[in-house]
């Protein structure tokens, strides 16, 4: 073997790590794509290893472990097969898990030199991640590809002919799913026959919160689980990529495996209908844990957050949900989750959530809900669903789920939801136990606080611009300084963020100065109205 390529693999402990790369592939096809050709040689993973698989489908024991994390039984050398071009030097090797449903890699070391590509694939070539490039390596070395369907992959480097610079790659763990992948699309799915498709009519005017809700590959040291979870906003607005999901979902995770943990974006049908293959990934890779609920789940409200390492590519188009930590219940409402692993499904409730202490965990700090029949079926959660968020009818988060016992085959059983009121600072005095030291970092005391997009929001509202706002926040006074500066009278009025109307007042261009030392802190909504003319805008009030 050519010594341009340095490739180690076993089972090896994984080296702490603070930051790591979006999983964000760079295009390109594999040498001889959609070509017969000779495989390279195999190596298997360590089958003695698949012991203790857990088949337990539920929300209540903890994240759905889909996958076993396997070293690869080798014994010396690793044998690649290389194969030389006019302009490339080209190695492959395959790898077989036998038996999986799907597997991945997990790599303990991952650097690639530039003009360098890096593809994994199934023999098959139905199934292509990559190309990897130099744009990809993570600066702690730790790095994962998503999982390829059936059990053989091939893993693929390219580099320039007759380069000199290496590579370093150790393939720590081989993901070894033996259940909950998406492989039966077209047949069966992996929910239950119950659930909603996100597309569907009762997810019409609930595409922000949609766009919110993410699928969440965990690794948890030898297992790998499926999750939910959700990008969260903040009284900032920076577009911190905070996720917020369950405690039980991550708590056994270490730091080195949160920098493997897979976000996967708009996992979800284009329509009502089941896709007929398995919607394209939008993937990134790697988060660090910044604050979760101190104990045990069924001791505290259940919530974990972690900020990707990466910022969000703004076309993902992600939505960063708002949320309320008001103590009042909510009368009707929506939850967005991934159950079992599958495409991203809504679930609604039209009776009022109600306060209630799940297992034997601290009383009240929960949500009750019991989901409703609605147009397109009946919608419940499922393991997998676990962190994922429940909006209230204003389409903040309320809560996040924990568990409960509705299923498809029991309907009308509870589910349990932690509270965003107890989540923001009853589970201990220290910032990593709370969430308001992150989601209110202004201070402002909001209760409430509204969803942005990543970038520019086209809002039919604001298309024609009246007015700006200063200073914003704010203590005591505001100006609004009006795009014109004559001849026009304004009709000004500002709302709580649930709609209510708390002062109006008609004002010419030249009086524009408002006294708000009257409301308390908190978000508010600023309409401005001339003629047909109509702007919205938020005012943060300190």
């Amino acid at each position: 073997m050519k010594n341009y390529l340095q490739v180690l693999l076993s089972s090896i402990i994984l080296l702490s790590t603070y930051s790591l790369n979006a999983q964000i592939s760079y295009g390109g096809k594999p040498h001889d794509f959609g070509k017969s050709i000779d495989l390279p040689p195999f190596e298997q993973t360590n089958p003695s290893l698949l012991s203790h698989i857990d088949l337990t489908d539920t929300k209540d024991c903890g994240a759905l472990e889909f996958a076993k994390n396997l070293s690869l039984n080798t014994k010396g050398e690793i044998k690649w097969q290389y194969i030389s071009t006019d302009q490339k030097d080209i190695y492959r090797l395959g790898i077989v898990s036998p038996g999986a449903l799907a597997v991945g890699l997990y790599f303990s070391e991952f650097y690639l030199p530039p003009q360098a590509q890096l593809f994994m694939y199934s023999p098959d070539y139905k199934q292509v991640k990559g190309a990897y490039t130099a744009n990809s390596n993570p600066e702690n070395g730790l790095f994962a590809i998503d999982y390829v369907l059936g059990d053989s992959l091939i893993i693929e480097y390219q580099l320039p002919k007759n380069s000199k610079q290496k590579a370093h790659l150790q393939i720590s763990e081989v993901l070894h799913a033996y259940r909950n992948v998406d492989i039966r699309y077209g047949e069966t799915k992996d929910a239950g026959f119950c659930e909603v498709n996100v597309n569907c009519p009762e997810g019409d005017g609930k595409k922000r919160q949609r766009d919110a809700v993410v699928r969440l590959l965990i690794k948890n040291g030898s297992k790998s689980s499926f999750c939910s979870g959700s990008v969260v906003n903040n009284t900032s607005e920076d577009r911190t990529p905070y996720i917020l999901t369950a405690d039980h979902c991550g708590k056994n995770a270490s730091e080195d495996d949160l920098t493997q943990m897979l976000i996967y974006f708009n996992y979800q049908s284009e329509g009502c209908e089941d896709p007929v293959q398995p919607p394209a990934l939008q993937s990134m890779l790697g988060c660090e844990l910044i604050a979760a609920s101190s104990n045990a789940h069924i001791l505290g409200s259940d919530f974990f957050l972690v900020k990707l390492l990466e910022d969000i590519p703004e076309d993902y188009h992600p939505y960063f949900a708002g949320w309320s930590r008001s103590i009042a219940p909510s009368a009707k409402g929506y939850g967005i989750h991934h159950p079992d692993g599958d495409i991203k499904k809504i679930s609604t409730y039209t009776q009022t959530l109600t306060t209630a202490t799940y297992s034997n965990g601290i009383p009240n700090a929960h949500w009750r809900v019991v989901w409703a029949k609605t147009e397109t079926n009946h919608g419940v959660t499922e393991g997998g669903s676990s962190g994922s968020p429940i909006f209230n009818e204003w389409g903040y988060i309320v809560g996040t789920l924990t568990g409960g016992q509705a299923s498809c085959s029991n309907l009308l059983a509870p589910d349990f939801y932690g509270k965003m009121s107890y989540h923001w600072e009853a589970n201990g005095s220290e910032d990593d136990q709370q969430l308001k030291p992150w989601l209110d970092p202004l201070q402002t005391g909001a209760e409430n606080l509204s969803g942005v997009f990543l970038g520019v929001e086209e809002d039919p509202l604001n298309t024609q611009q009246i007015a700006q706002i200063a200073p914003n926040p704010a203590s005591s006074q505001i100006a609004f300084h009006f795009s014109k500066t004559t001849g026009e009278e304004y009709q000004l009025s500002i709302r709580s963020i649930s709609g209510q109307q708390l002062w109006q007042q008609e004002i010419a261009i030249n009086q524009n100065k408002i006294d708000i030392s009257f409301l308390p802190s908190g978000i508010y909504f600023c309409q401005i109205k001339s003629g047909d003319k109509k702007q919205i805008l938020k005012l943060i009030k300190l």
